[in-house]
């Protein structure tokens, strides 16, 4: 069976979420790839994550180094798996079986201010908070403690040039960390091999 498959079964994420509550059927929204080099990118004109093609401008997206070739799981969330959740949600995740991460694009967040960049940072934080809850909560109506079952982390990918100031990121980290026990990646780069805490 593939890594794919043992994530997608071992988290049961296709029976963790009732028909009502979703957008689309949950295996319409997840693509998988194993390339050493990945790029995640949020599509300006479809509304929705997904793997980025060589074309493509690696600026608007994450990249993700797979040095080993493992499968991972892109599951588009925002406008594919859930729609018009109150409070937002992740724009996608990136999954294998041992790790899970949630991930925000702020790439088209506007503003030249502290304050402009600390809003984008909140509202991006409480995205992620939110879909941390609903899918903790999807995951015990299918009895899998979803904060235990793998390694999990969150990504925020903020335009390159937004005036985010390192202190700011790394205040907002540690409030995140505190609040949730889940590690807040702001690199527009990650190496999959090493999970995030």
């Amino acid at each position: 069976m593939a890594v794919d498959q043992v994530a997608i079964d071992r988290l049961r994420l296709d029976e963790a979420f009732t028909k009502k509550m979703l957008h689309r059927a949950f295996d319409e929204c997840w693509t998988v790839k194993c390339d050493e080099l990945l790029l995640v990118v949020d599509d300006d004109e479809s509304k929705v994550s997904r793997f980025g093609t060589d074309n493509e401008d690696v600026e608007k997206g994450l990249l993700v180094f797979n040095e080993q070739r493992r499968e991972i799981v892109l599951l588009s969330i925002d406008n594919q798996l859930l729609r018009g959740v109150q409070g937002g949600v992740a724009d996608c995740a990136l999954f294998d079986d041992k790790q899970f991460r949630f991930v925000e694009f702020k790439t088209n967040a506007e503003g030249r201010s502290q304050k402009a960049a600390r809003n984008a940072i909140e509202k991006a934080g409480q995205q992620l908070k939110n879909t941390i809850r609903i899918f903790a909560e999807g995951e015990k109506t299918v009895n899998v403690d979803f904060e235990n079952a793998v390694t999990l982390s969150c990504h925020v990918v903020l335009s390159r040039n937004f005036p985010a100031t390192q202190s700011a990121i790394q205040d907002y980290q540690m409030a995140f960390a505190t609040e949730t026990g889940v590690y807040l990646n702001f690199d527009s780069e990650t190496l999959w091999e090493e999970p995030e805490k």
